[in-house]
């Protein structure tokens, strides 16, 4: 089976990747793992994936990756309606991931880029961590904010070809029983506690920690 999960930052993609691997490894299920394959923007670039080749012939796959329209194997396609064409037709089961908060989206997406800058990106975005906002910072998270609500658009039109469309509040804040229970059967995995306590449950997967800086949290 062929798993996928699109979705835009900050919006527990990274951890619900890895619950699902985690899942599927306790099915004893193997997969080719993806993580965010065409994600070009990162500093670490030259590690993505240009074309399709390395995943065509994989029959047991689970990807990430984001809505973000220049996030995508350009090599392998004349043109990003050809990327998704193929994406619908490949996959078996697409996992849209929104975020219902986008004010808090904005500031965690804002925050995670200015920070980024001059650092190494990978253990920055995953790391608990107090946000520094102030408020020369409001006109970009105000900006990143329509965007986002923008992107929203677009996730919609995906799910409404058919596909679930799952929020970051319901699985990680709620814990959502439902939801989850949701999520699972259309991955075809099994409940799995430690699973659940490892990416859902834990604190340690709450990137932003609790304190209020400069009011604007």
């Amino acid at each position: 089976m062929r798993i996928a999960i699109i979705c835009n930052g900050r919006s527990g993609s990274t951890s619900l990747y890895n619950y699902i691997n985690c899942s599927l490894l306790n099915n004893d299920k193997k997969y080719k793992l993806f993580f965010e394959p065409f994600n070009f923007v990162n500093i670490d670039r030259n590690d993505k994936l240009k074309t399709i080749n390395s995943i065509i012939n994989e029959k047991n796959v689970l990807l990430k990756t984001f809505i973000d329209r220049n996030n995508y194997p350009y090599e392998s396609f004349d043109n990003i309606e050809q990327y998704w064409n193929w994406f619908y037709s490949f996959f078996d089961k697409i996992i849209v991931l929104e975020r219902k908060n986008k004010r808090l989206q904005a500031e965690s997406l804002f925050y995670h880029i200015k920070i980024s800058k001059n650092r190494t990106i990978s253990p920055l975005w995953h790391t608990p961590k107090y946000y520094d906002l102030d408020m020369l910072d409001e006109e970009h998270i105000v900006k990143l904010k329509k965007h986002l609500e923008e992107e929203s658009f677009i996730l919609k039109s995906i799910s409404d070809r058919g596909y679930p469309l799952f929020y970051y509040e319901d699985i990680f804040l709620d814990k959502n029983e439902e939801v989850i229970k949701s999520l699972n059967q259309y991955c075809e995995i099994d409940y799995n506690q430690k699973c659940i306590d490892d990416w859902i449950n834990s604190p340690y997967r709450k990137v932003r920690l609790d304190k209020k800086i400069s009011g604007l949290i």
